[in-house]
């Protein structure tokens, strides 16, 4: 970083010492790289770094990973509970079992055959009663056993039919809502998991790998510096006499040694500021010293234009 400012204090020092020359001249400018920074938003060891310096990396590539076992525990354990909130669930929405139901069978048996044999017993005493007046007693407590019976076996009878209903609804919404948080748990279990493998969000080249396997990285702490192609800008600066002649969007021509020919670029900023060569005591004599800082976006980006490289700039015809 030292050597880069060196750089750059340098280049600068040239541009300033053209300012303020006539139209057509070059300005002398310097390649510029906004570098992203790959972080992991939890702490832990290190354990791999899966690339090396200058590395070309695409999208989705494996920059590095750390230590993931609590992570992996903590999912294990949120998968356990969302099967167990779908096996409740699955529970209520169903009858009881076979097995349970089948309970039910001899009692309903036992109870349809005490109600044949009230139903006849009754209809005896129905017969007696017509030629015994005695008999009218016995008349009415074998109509009373044949309704006890009959009520007996419909109460086992709604018995079985409700054992095959699923539970109340409220049981279920309740159930279901437990299932759904299970199953965000779940899901930010598995995003915490994914969280210790970092991989690239972006396509470029790999600017420094800044720590090494077995080293322990705070939260947020930077692991690998990337830089995409399309985070290259120029720099340069342009007297205040020639500024009029330049906008946002305005093509420049730039040129290097190993830039590809009829290179352009387009500007992307103007400094709203204006700064001043030596000396810094303004005047009318050194207002054509005043000068804006412009930054433009190559329309080619390319490996080629590394930070710090000189670039000779000009308005585009």
């Amino acid at each position: 970083m030292k050597a880069r400012h060196i750089v750059c204090t340098l280049i600068l020092s040239v541009v300033l010492s053209g300012c303020g020359a006539p139209s057509g001249q070059t300005w002398l400018g310097y390649v510029e790289g906004e570098y992203v920074l790959l972080a992991a938003p939890g702490s832990g060891w290190l354990i791999e770094v899966n690339v090396e310096n200058g590395q070309k990396v695409i999208e989705g590539d494996l920059l590095f990973v750390l230590e993931s076992a609590q992570e992996q525990a903590a999912k294990d354990a949120a998968a356990a509970r969302l099967a167990e909130a779908n096996a409740r669930l699955e529970n209520l929405t169903k009858g009881r079992r076979a097995e349970e139901l089948s309970v039910f069978d001899p009692q309903i048996g036992a109870a349809e055959a005490n109600l044949r044999y009230a139903s006849a017993e009754y209809a005896r005493q129905q017969q007696l009663a017509k030629t015994d007046a005695s008999a009218r007693r016995n008349l009415e407590a074998a109509r009373a056993a044949q309704r006890t019976a009959a009520a007996k076996l419909e109460e086992l009878r709604l018995s079985r039919n409700v054992a095959l209903l699923p539970a109340r609804d409220d049981e279920i919404a309740a159930a279901t809502a437990l299932a759904e948080a299970g199953r965000a748990q779940l899901a930010e279990a598995d995003w915490r998991l994914d969280q210790r493998r970092i991989k690239a969000r972006v396509s470029g080249t790999v600017e420094d790998t800044m720590r090494r396997a077995g080293e322990f990285v705070p939260a947020g702490g930077a692991v690998v510096s990337l830089l995409p192609p399309q985070n290259v800008k120029l720099r340069f600066f342009v007297p205040e006499t020639r500024l009029a002649e330049l906008g946002l969007g305005k093509s420049v021509s730039a040129a290097c040694d190993s830039c590809p020919a009829e290179l352009t670029a387009k500007i992307s900023f103007i400094s709203s500021q204006a700064e001043f060569t030596p000396p810094v005591i303004y005047s009318r004599e050194n207002r054509r010293k005043l000068v804006y800082l412009i930054e433009a976006k190559p329309s080619v980006p390319g490996t080629y234009l590394r930070p710090g490289l000189p670039v000779d700039i000009r308005i585009a015809p």
